[in-house]
């Protein structure tokens, strides 16, 4: 999404800023994968149903069939990641507001495990690592209450990129602490998961 390597991709589409709607399905994908990986140690069964089962596709065919939609009603002539640029147009903002929002719904099925996986006593590391992802998932919850506010704010918009790439840090940071852990120690319950709640 670096607008020099967006605008040389979206060049290859008939259609601009196709390349965001592209994004916005390898986001969709990425975050829903994450989540139902999350919420199998963490015996979250609600989550697991509402990602990688039926119900939980059934959702993401929905949401991204109305990003879809969404995005055939938009007129934006000039490359824009994120259509940034459009942002003041009704359907552009919709058409985020989509995306933010179902990040922040799955993001907020393991809100509750995590936390209750954090105050467990277990290994640093799994402690570590949940923190982290905690931060990052309750960050994307909060950027999204940042852009609906922005739509009677105007202005919040790079706000809210900005917590967005502090919420990638956070999520990729406990996902690297779980990876250190994974390869600094041999126990099967901390191979088998790193968030699982049992120590070492």
């Amino acid at each position: 999404m670096l607008p020099p390597v967006y605008t040389a991709i979206d060049g290859m589409f008939v259609r601009t800023n196709f390349t965001d709607l592209f994004a916005k399905l390898c986001l969709f994908l990425a975050v829903n994968i994450l989540v139902a990986q999350i919420a199998k140690p963490l015996k979250a069964t609600r989550a697991l149903q509402l990602t990688a089962a039926i119900p939980g596709r059934l959702i993401l065919v929905l949401v991204y069939g109305l990003e879809m939609i969404l995005f055939a009603l938009t007129t934006t002539d000039i490359p824009s990641p994120g259509l940034g640029a459009y942002m003041g147009d009704p359907v552009v903002f919709a058409y985020n507001a989509v995306t933010v929002l179902y990040v922040a719904f799955l993001c907020s099925l393991v809100i509750g495990p995590l936390f209750q996986q954090v105050r467990k006593a277990g290994h640093p590391f799994q402690r570590w690592s949940s923190s982290l992802v905690l931060a990052g998932f309750s960050l994307a919850i909060l950027r999204a209450m940042v852009f609906l506010v922005g739509w009677v704010a105007p202005g919040l918009y790079e706000v809210g990129q900005s917590i967005s790439a502090i919420s990638a840090l956070f999520v990729v940071s406990g996902l690297a602490c779980a990876w250190l852990g994974l390869r600094k120690y041999s126990a099967p319950a901390i191979r088998q998961s790193h968030l699982r709640g049992e120590s070492a």
